[in-house]
Formats: structure tokens, sequence, C-alpha cells
């Protein structure tokens, strides 16, 4: 398995502060190389700018990269609107946009799992809130047996497709470990955790922002 560094670029957005008159751009590299200079596209809205400082706590020259495992902050050269949640990537190698996508779960919580119910998922920075659309198969944890069970329960393990309220900046864990994980929440407790597969799911990123071609510019 290729090193962190050799993956393709993730910086989750963990905050911005203002300094000055300058916006900063924190998180944590979890994957990739970031260089000053570099266009990066952030997802899932798909606003782009040029990097024009890498910032790092007591450095003692102005840095030109920062890799995987990093925690930096950095500054671009457009004032576009950035949240925390966020995922920097290059364009040539950007993230899925899906809100609907598969999932390995193992439940914890002492309500069963059903579809319809509702959980927030923590990805990386962002929380999200996701539906229980379909509950795929239920895996025995003792033979590995699955079944078409309605409800899983504490325990269990699951294939389980969610669809959530929002667009959703996804990579599946067999491409990146990091960004393919995720915990499910239910008020103040952790109720289960897995990874992401987007086996049978397209990326949604061509046909979000896909311009229409039967809208022509007309005079009044």
């Amino acid at each position: 398995m290729p090193a962190s560094f050799e993956r393709s670029l993730r910086f989750p957005v963990q905050d911005v502060y203002r300094m000055d008159e300058r916006r900063i751009i924190v998180g944590r590299i979890e994957s990739g190389i970031l260089r000053k200079g570099d266009k990066i596209i952030f997802s899932p809205s798909n606003r782009q700018a040029r990097i024009v400082s890498i910032e790092k706590w007591q450095a003692k020259d102005e840095p030109v990269e920062a890799r995987a495992g990093e925690s930096i902050g950095i500054t671009l050269d457009e004032p576009i609107y950035v949240e925390r949640g966020d995922i920097a990537s290059h364009d040539i190698a950007a993230p899925l946009l899906t809100n609907v996508f598969r999932a390995h779960i193992f439940w914890l919580g002492n309500t069963p799992l059903e579809v319809g119910r509702q959980y927030k998922m923590k990805l990386s920075t962002r929380n999200a809130t996701v539906t229980v659309q379909s509950i795929d198969r239920v895996i025995d944890t003792e033979d590995l047996v699955g079944s078409g069970k309605d409800k899983v329960g504490k325990n269990e393990m699951a294939e389980v497709t969610f669809r959530s309220r929002e667009m959703l900046a996804l990579d599946p864990y067999r491409d990146n470990a990091r960004l393919g994980r995720a915990v499910l929440t239910e008020g103040f407790d952790v109720v289960g955790g897995g990874i992401i597969s987007m086996e049978g799911y397209p990326d949604q990123r061509a046909a979000l922002h896909a311009e229409p071609k039967n809208l022509y510019a007309v005079d009044h």
C-alpha cells in the first residue's frame, strides 16, 4: 500500500481563522503533498483557488510544501467561502461527491439500526445527518454468513445504504483509508462505526456541476 504522502491530496478543513487581513484555513493533511502555488479545489462546493502561503507553527523559514501528517494553515489568492468539513484536493484527483452511499458498519447501539432512522455521521471533520435507506445485508460475526434481516442489533455487522441531506465528499476505504472511515452517533452516544464503499454508486460531481445545454442568452 502506498505511503500516505504518495496518495492523492486530502486536506480536511478544521477551521478558518482571521488574522489581520488574512484568512488562514487550518487542518491536518491526511494524505498527499500540498505546495505553495498549487491550485486546489474544495469539495463539495467545487470552489477553486491557488495557495499563496503555507503556515506552520514556529517555522524558521517560509514553508513551500507540507506532507501527510502535518497540521498546517494555508492562505489563498481568492476570498472564496470555505468552511469546516470541506476537503481540499487537487482538481485532477478530487474525492467523489454523492448523497447516497454504502457503508460496512459494526453496530454498538442498544437500539437496533432500522430503515428510516436518522443518525449523525462523522466523516473526517464533517458532521452530516444521514438516513438509513436500506439494510442490504446483516452479517453474523461468528460465521460471517449474511442474512436478510431488517434490523441490525448490537454487536452485529451489516452492509447499509445511507442517504444524506447534503452532498458529501467521500473516498471509498479501499482508495483512502484515512478518509474512508465513518462514525455514527445518536445524541451524545457513539452507536456504530465502519468503512465507506461506493460500489454501485456513481460520482455525482460531473452531473452536479454540469452546465445546462438548453439555456441561451437572449435580448430583453
